[in-house]
């Protein structure tokens, strides 16, 4: 009977080194990434918008959730329940994932709506930008109720985790129900936030291969898009072995991956003037810290500019003194003191990019 027993147990696969090593590395990259966005805002643009506190708070929540992750990998996670020793770890580190649950929630909302506020910045259209505040809300309707699920789904809630003996939890298939339904709205969105950017880049004149690239860039979000369908087809084996620590590391592994991608592709974009000082080389982008010469317009003289010129280095914008400058609506110049630059909108006339009138965006923006 006991050789049976021994037969029937699960192998001693441990999988804690995996998580941490995916996670860690992750979070570690978009710590760096983070940091260089929130430098390149502070010291090269001088303007730090709400996106970028969002993201300082979605990166503090997702760094959180890491620093959980650790000591749960320590007490079990990725191991089957039967390897674990004492038993009472197997009660703090399901205790632990628990806690991480509401983190992920939060950090994958709070990067979204950072995007969101991003895109506003760029969408000249009313139409497009009611589209993208109600697609935030949508999401942070979405997290909240994610939110009460994850925390109402037992009670008294220690019974979730093994805490209390005894107590009642929502089915298990209501369960799994909810956590499809979210996982195929955080899809949904991250498909949204994705593909936004590109049908407005679409409607600017500019050289394909730069569309193309810019196009590619911004639309890194579909890789969240895309781990988050990974991290659904997960969901349909939780629970299987009734051994939570150690069928929640697919779980674990591909939420970090979601979010973390996410806040990649939110911040490379806003890493173009770091990339343009580095390589560029320009006398436009050489100014030292603290230039009063920190916005950029296009250059008059270069508007109708034959591919050739530009190849030869003649460049389609230039620095523009913001303490100086007054507003100039048919040329599209940006009014005094504004650290935003060009961005086409319908139905006006033209500003020398498109037939278009002149909106506001930050300077970095104006020229990815």
């Amino acid at each position: 009977m006991a050789a049976a027993e021994a037969v029937a147990l699960p192998p001693d696969v441990n999988r804690g080194g995996q998580i941490l090593a995916i996670t860690g590395t992750l979070v570690a990259l978009c710590l760096i990434l983070v940091i260089l966005r929130i430098w390149v805002r502070a010291r090269i643009i001088r303007i730090v918008g709400i996106d970028d506190w969002i993201m300082i708070a979605a990166m503090a929540v997702i760094f959180a959730e890491e620093m959980v992750i650790i000591p749960e990998v320590k007490l079990g996670a990725g191991r089957h329940v039967q390897y674990i020793f004492p038993a009472s770890n197997v009660v703090t580190g399901l205790h632990l994932n628990f806690v991480t649950q509401p983190l992920c929630l939060i950090a994958l909302c709070l990067t979204k709506v950072s995007v969101g506020f991003f895109l506003l910045r760029l969408v000249p259209s009313t139409r497009l930008r009611q589209f993208i505040i109600g697609t935030i809300i949508f999401t942070i309707l979405s997290a909240t109720g994610n939110f009460l699920t994850v925390f109402f789904q037992c009670k008294p809630l220690a019974f979730t985790w093994g805490g209390t003996a005894t107590g009642t939890c929502i089915p298990p298939a209501h369960l799994k129900f909810a956590a499809f339904f979210n996982s195929s709205v955080s899809v949904l969105t991250d498909v949204v936030f994705a593909l936004l950017p590109v049908p407005m880049l679409w409607k600017v004149q500019m050289n394909w291969k730069v569309k193309m690239a810019v196009g590619a860039i911004l639309s890194l979000g579909i890789f969240a898009a895309i781990a988050a369908i990974v991290k659904i087809t997960f969901l349909t084996n939780y629970g299987q072995h009734g051994d939570f620590l150690f069928d929640s590391s697919d779980l674990t592994i591909w939420t970090t991956v979601e979010i973390c991608v996410a806040i990649i592709a939110a911040c490379i974009p806003c890493l173009k003037p770091l990339f343009r000082n580095l390589f560029d080389g320009s006398s436009a982008n050489s100014q030292p810290y603290g230039s009063k010469y920190r916005g950029y317009i296009r250059n008059p003289d270069t508007r109708n500019t034959p591919k050739s010129m530009a190849a030869a280095g003649h460049s389609q914008f230039e620095m523009y003194d913001r303490t100086k400058f007054t507003s100039d609506v048919r040329t599209g110049i940006p009014s005094g003191g504004s650290e935003e630059s060009i961005l086409p909108q319908k139905g006006s006339r033209s500003d020398g990019i498109t037939k278009t009138t002149a909106v506001h965006i930050s300077s970095e923006e104006a020229h990815v």
